[in-house]
Order: structure tokens, then sequence, then C-alpha cells
């Protein structure tokens, strides 16, 4: 039972990356627009920034938390699921979790941008 548990997990938290990496590209998206558009793509990245912050945090909560049962499971769970003649895919799962830390440090840094543009807009509303 335990082993469904900590595979499920593994699941959970790969899902939970996956919807990280979509909420940052749907908010990348309409950043670019923003930038580029008039008043209307402004209010659109402004409209969206709270349910897609809502969905990164969530996101993000849930890969740190899932990540601690997978840290301590992985040699048993990950690793030890690839048997010596698949030892070719260890650099694989080396190469995902360095996009994976990537793709968070590129999220933090786009999410103060967006939240700048956002402040910024609603100033030049209230102006």
């Amino acid at each position: 039972m335990l082993d469904i548990l900590i595979i499920m997990n593994n699941y959970f938290h790969d899902v939970a990356t996956a919807v990280l990496v979509a909420a940052a590209a749907i908010m990348w998206v309409l950043y670019r627009r923003a930038r580029t558009g008039g008043h209307e793509q402004v209010l659109a990245l402004r409209n969206a920034y709270p349910s897609l912050s809502t969905f990164a945090r969530w996101a993000l909560v849930w890969v740190i938390l899932g990540g601690i049962p997978r840290a301590l499971t992985f040699n048993t769970h990950d690793l030890g699921a690839v048997h010596s003649d698949m030892a070719y895919l260890i650099p694989a799962i080396v190469v995902k979790h360095v996009f994976e830390v990537a793709a968070v440090v590129a999220g933090v840094i786009l999410w103060q941008r967006v939240k700048a543009r956002v402040i910024a807009s609603a100033a030049e509303d209230d102006a």
C-alpha cells in the first residue's frame, strides 16, 4: 500500500509541475501581449493574474511538499525503477530535474515582472 501511495505522490508531483509550467506559459503569453498591445491586453493580463497566481502557488506548494517524500524514496522508486540495462535513463532524470528547477526560477522572475506591470497598470487607471 505504501508503494502505491508513493507512486501516486510521484505522479501528482509531476502533474503539479506541469500545472506550474502551464500557468507560467499562459502568463508569459499574456504578458507579451500586454507589453505590445493596447489597454485591452493589459486588462486581460490583470484579470488573469490572480487566478494564474493561485494555480501557480498551489502547484508550487505541491511540488515542494510532494517533493519531500519523492526525494526520500528517490533511490527506491525513481532510480530503483531503473534496471541496470536501463541506466541510460539516469541522465534523462537529471536533465528533467534541471529543467524543472530552471522553470521555477524563470517563473518567479516572470511573476515579479508581471506583478510590477499589473501594479503599474492599476496605478495608471487610478490616475
